[in-house]
């Protein structure tokens, strides 16, 4: 979808607000999934949904439902206003599956946590603002090395080996940090030329925005293990 592009240039200013609309609707997915979290932690609610043995199946369904829904609305004659509220709707589901972190590190760990991950996100937004050179085969290594990480780790669970903690997040951060860039990258691109689809300027925006609110959690979740080691209250 987003190749073969026009020579058509988009206006600085243009390619300015759209970029803008992408972080500040990221920004948005990340208080509504933060707000979700610690409410259900703080009023006790995390328990009462957990009471139903098929609330966190249907929860996980859910997510991968959205996100195809999220990328078919993408190429169909599908509203920006129908993008956004799938966007929010997976940001709140986030939000109930990852309040499980309130009960397995401290607040101050999680706090530092997302501190660091701040620092690091924005870094990472810099560099693939302002490095010349092209990420995309970068992003692809990312990619499967991301594949990769999700086959391996149920297998050598099952073959005893564990999950090597220290390792995978290490091992995961550096995907998802060349991930981040490539994104960066390809958003900046995409934004300022015209690719010849009838793809509105506004679902794009949202589109970047999901895809960065993901490259965060993740990111995020890593970092919180590395930091949260030898603190955790299992």
């Amino acid at each position: 979808m987003f190749n073969d592009y026009q020579t058509t240039f988009y206006s600085q200013d243009t390619v300015r607000k759209s970029v803008l609309n992408s972080y500040v609707w990221m920004a948005l997915g990340l208080l509504v999934t933060g707000a979700v979290s610690f409410g259900l932690y703080v009023t006790g609610l995390f328990f009462t949904l957990l009471a139903s043995p098929f609330v966190m199946l249907a929860l996980i369904i859910a997510q991968f439902g959205i996100v195809i829904a999220f990328s078919s609305a993408l190429a169909r004659n599908t509203s920006a206003g129908t993008m956004k509220i799938l966007f929010l709707a997976y940001a709140i589901i986030l939000g109930i599956t990852m309040t499980s972190i309130f009960y397995s590190y401290p607040l101050g760990v999680i706090g530092v946590a997302f501190f660091v991950s701040a620092l690091f996100f924005g870094c990472l937004v810099i560099m693939g603002i302002t490095t010349k050179k092209d990420m995309t085969r970068i992003g692809m290594i990312c990619m499967a090395g991301l594949f990769a990480m999700i086959i391996s780790q149920p297998i050598l669970w099952l073959l005893g080996f564990g999950l090597m903690t220290r390792m995978f997040s290490l091992l995961g951060l550096v995907i998802f940090a060349g991930l981040t860039i490539w994104d960066v990258q390809r958003m900046h691109k995409i934004m300022t030329l015209e690719d010849g689809t009838i793809v509105s300027r506004e679902k794009l925006s949202i589109y970047f925005a999901l895809e960065l609110y993901l490259d965060f959690i993740n990111i995020f979740l890593y970092i919180l293990r590395l930091v949260g080691l030898g603190s955790s209250r299992d």
